[in-house]
């Protein structure tokens, strides 16, 4: 059976700026009902049961699929996308610095099917959507959110203004078995509703945070390098200035742009180092923290999934240095490995993942210095009995990571630290300033 015809307009902007005309297309009747996949979330629920799949339901998926309204660039993320509806009573963009959606269908007036794709496949799954919704009238609309190229990942967060953010679990009203879609259900109006995979923490706010750290009388901050766009990658120095011979701390964050817990986790830890306290006194008169916040600004302005502009996953690139942003981070640690034997004692690299935990090489404790992470991490677990400190000692410990690296060539104490997806962030500010206070302890055993 045929259903109504359909229609809607694809407005581009950005770097392609090719003008598209409205198409149309005739569209099979869809399923009225809330549980288009057979599979109903209810609030902090993970069950689901056995799935047929609707033939009438559109799926981007299907080689009878026609996408309205839709483009095809060369490369999706180069391109700001603006999708209106037929009626002009909806507005759909991703049109800002982390903003990501390739497609939009438009199923009814009130019901559209957004379509995210990564920059290169294969690829990590870390399936990254962010967009802004409108509507010139009060009312309840149906997004279906499909992902090409991964599955869903991060449960949705929302804002009124794309700083302040809340949790949009409430939202899914569906998910399909394989995670391949899911169905929102949002309540929009004339005031822009944002959603996102995870909330907003872009180049302005990082650079933001550094220029407000750097205010700080033992804080310094400069630009260490360009990315592969051009984009500055800002670097801070926490300590003091009239130190002699400083042991120096590298630490790193956002080399995969969707990771927001581990850029908190970054922000945090380097704070808990920058405080006043008479530890942090004591510490930054024995040693230098230099911070790189966001080594990977172009992903993070493009909304990538996992990789820099050149859709390279920086993470497998230590070893090759093919990529300006990597060769940066390695001239920044060359050079402090440079002013002396042992003038680099520990190298950080923030990240997120499903779970908190501490990556770490096999023989992280043989590196210089001896033992310091077996007896950091056991001080962190002793400050915090209620929490469990997660090891793991094998993953990608021989791999073009950046721990492996630094492991290997320079022989130097090496540890991913990633947070939860899902962690609390109130729990990550605190997780990371204590972290922070027993690393400064551990370390300063070692020059005291």
């Amino acid at each position: 059976m045929s259903g109504p015809s359909v229609f809607c307009r694809l407005q581009v902007t950005g770097l392609l700026a090719i003008p598209l005309v409205c198409m149309s297309v005739c569209l099979s009747l869809f399923v009225q009902d809330a549980s288009v996949w057979g599979v109903e979330i209810a609030p902090k629920s993970t069950a689901t049961v056995d799935h047929v799949p609707d033939a009438n339901v559109p799926d981007a998926n299907r080689p009878d699929a026609t996408a309205i309204g839709s483009m095809h660039p060369v490369d999706a993320s180069l391109a700001t996308t603006t999708f209106e509806s037929l009626d002009q009573a909806i507005q759909i963009d991703s049109d800002f610095c982390g903003g990501r959606l390739s497609e939009c269908f438009e199923i009814t007036p009130t019901r559209f099917q957004l379509v995210v794709r990564p920059e290169r496949k294969p690829i990590n799954n870390s399936a990254w959507y962010a967009f802004r919704v409108r509507s010139n009238t009060e009312r309840r609309i149906k997004l279906h959110l499909s992902y090409q190229g991964g599955t869903h990942r991060y449960t949705p967060r929302i804002s009124n203004d794309g700083r302040v953010w809340r949790d949009g679990q409430h939202l899914v009203s569906s998910v399909h078995p394989s995670g391949s879609e899911v169905v929102l259900q949002l309540d929009v109006g004339p005031k822009e509703l944002w959603v996102s995979a995870q909330e907003l923490i872009s180049n302005e706010d990082t650079e933001r945070w550094t220029e407000e750290l750097a205010m700080l009388p033992h804080v310094n901050r400069s630009v260490c390098g360009r990315s592969v766009q051009g984009r500055p990658i800002s670097k801070l120095v926490i300590g003091d200035p009239q130190a002699e011979s400083p042991g120096y701390v590298f630490i790193m964050g956002r080399l995969h742009p969707p990771e927001t817990t581990g850029a908190i986790g970054v922000m945090r830890f380097a704070e808990a180092i920058a405080a006043d306290t008479e530890l942090t006194q004591r510490f930054r008169r024995s040693f230098h923290v230099v911070v790189v916040p966001n080594a990977n600004p172009d992903g993070v302005d493009q909304g990538r999934w996992r990789c820099n502009a050149n859709s390279v996953d920086l993470n497998r690139d230590w070893g090759l240095f093919r990529q300006p942003e990597t060769q940066v981070l390695r001239r920044e640690l060359l050079d402090l490995k440079r002013r002396g034997r042992n003038s680099l004692y520990l190298v950080l690299d923030f990240h997120s993942t499903y779970e908190d935990v501490f990556y770490l090489t096999e023989d992280v404790d043989d590196a210089f210095p001896k033992n310091f992470t077996a007896t950091w991490l056991n001080r962190f677990d002793e400050r915090l009995p209620s929490y469990s400190v997660n090891l793991d000692k094998t993953h990608n410990s021989k791999r073009t990571t950046s721990k492996a690296w630094v492991d290997r060539v320079l022989n130097v104490a090496a540890v991913t630290y990633e947070f939860g997806d899902n962690t609390d962030r109130d729990s990550i500010a605190h997780l990371s300033r204590v972290s922070a206070e027993e690393m400064m302890r551990t370390l300063l055993r070692y020059r005291e």
